[in-house]
């Protein structure tokens, strides 16, 4: 028992003599004036390779992550001055790209122990910079040929072409919008960024967009067509832009396809195929269509976030919309009795009680209500006399042209004679007709 125990004894004190003490990078982390420091770590497992590369890339994190990202006064994101949840989502952005760029750094050393294997790393600053200055100049390369192409194609008014080029460029140095990026072009020295910026806001500022009419009127329940909602695009000097795409809105429902191009005229059409609204008044508003346009030219997130909120100019058409205006058409009782004044002033003035004009000229008429009632005796058994009301509603519009029909029966009354039978008959159908036939009339048109 005693020689175990020495036994477990001299094994714990091998165990422990041969574990190799931490470095002083462990214990303490290194500070540095000239270099970046990264130390990763990961938890040893039975393959070698992954937990080796799990630490590899920890410590390159760390790394990139001494490199600090400073907005310079002279660059593109302090001219646009964004807001702080795109300032987080742009450095996350960047910090990524640090890493992935990371070039030029030294393994310094690794340590593990029974747990866990780790990794240190050291990048020179000046040559980080090195490297980075050498990245900025091919972005700026390919940032400024295409900025040049831009500039021609603004000077013979191709607006559209310049504006995707110019987005291209942005592309182009992303990663560095927050450097000054100080350059030559044309022989002057400019901060690209706010050169791209100015660019940029100088196209939109320029580009105009107007109603061919400011002001339409239409009755309600007919379409407005596509030449009434049309709207040119062009520059302050007149010029036509071809191909933007423009977005519309509608104070009102009815509106089918809120988006379109312009044509070679310039001009982009909107089509309403039945106004709705029991306003007086509603209003079509257009713009271009900066979301679109970010679309045609880059699949960027950060792009299209970062430029999506340029002031664009909005047009507007009003829309007077007038009351429709119906003409009531009672028909006599097969009896050869009239339904009397009752049923046309119970139409006329649920219409006017629903947005509509009421007239009393049938030429004067948007639409034709007619109404073609009867009663019909069922039985007369002990006294009791039970009559039946039918009637057959029709709506037409001016030229004829049936738009509404339906079949009203099934309305019955009992009553102890049949002229009591027929009054109590035609005022429950005079009721259907107010509560469920006009109001349908009036969903169907409108």
């Amino acid at each position: 028992m005693v020689a175990c125990i020495s036994g477990l004894i001299l094994f714990s004190c091998v165990s422990t003599k041969n574990l190799q003490p931490k470095p002083d990078w462990l214990t303490s982390r290194p500070m540095s004036t000239t270099n970046y420091i990264g130390i990763g770590s990961a938890p040893i497992t039975a393959d070698v390779n992954d937990y080796q590369q799990i630490a590899k890339k920890n410590a390159l994190n760390d790394l990139a992550g001494e490199i600090s990202i400073h907005i310079s006064n002279a660059s593109f994101l302090n001219k646009l001055a964004v807001n702080d949840v795109f300032n987080e989502t742009f450095d996350s952005r960047t910090q990524t790209t640090i890493n992935e760029n990371l070039e030029g750094y030294t393994l310094i050393g690794t340590f593990e122990d029974k747990t866990n294997y780790w990794v240190y790393y050291s990048l020179s600053k000046s040559t980080y910079q090195s490297f980075k200055q050498q990245r900025i100049q091919k972005a700026l390369d390919n940032a400024m040929s295409k900025f040049s192409m831009a500039m021609q194609y603004k000077g013979d008014f191709e607006y559209y072409n310049a504006l995707i080029l110019l987005v291209k460029a942005t592309e182009d140095i992303k990663p560095y919008l927050a450097e000054p990026l100080l350059t030559n072009y044309q022989n002057a020295e400019i901060y690209f960024g706010n050169e791209l910026f100015n660019e940029i806001f100088e196209c939109f500022n320029d580009l105009k967009i107007a109603p061919v009419q400011h002001e339409i009127v239409v009755k309600r329940g007919q379409m407005i067509k596509d030449e009434s909602l049309t709207f040119e695009v062009s520059d302050r000097a007149g010029h036509l832009m071809e191909g933007f795409p423009v977005v519309a809105d509608y104070s009102s429902s009815g509106l089918i396809n809120n988006k379109a191009r312009t044509g070679k005229d310039g001009r982009v059409s909107f089509g309403i195929p039945k106004i709705r609204s029991k306003k007086n008044i509603e209003y079509l508003e257009a713009k271009i269509d900066v979301a679109t346009l970010l679309q045609d030219a880059t699949n960027d997130f950060i792009i299209k976030k970062l430029l999506k909120n340029f002031r664009i100019e909005t047009s507007r058409i009003e829309t007077t919309i007038l009351n429709p205006v119906f003409f009531v058409e009672i028909t006599e009782n097969k009896t050869g009795e009239r339904l009397g004044q009752g049923f046309g002033e119970m139409c006329r003035e649920t219409l006017i009680a629903n947005t509509c004009d009421y007239t009393e000229n049938r030429s004067d008429a948007d639409y034709i209500l007619t109404i073609a009632a009867e009663d019909r005796k069922l039985e007369e058994v002990s006294h009791n006399c039970k009559m039946n009301f039918k009637a057959e509603v029709t709506v037409q519009n001016q030229g004829g042209k049936l738009l509404y029909q339906r079949s009203v029966s099934d309305i019955v009354a009992t009553q102890s004679n049949c002229e009591s039978a027929r009054t109590e008959a035609f005022s429950k159908g005079k009721e259907y007709i107010r509560t469920r036939v006009i109001p349908d009339i009036l969903t169907q048109l409108f």
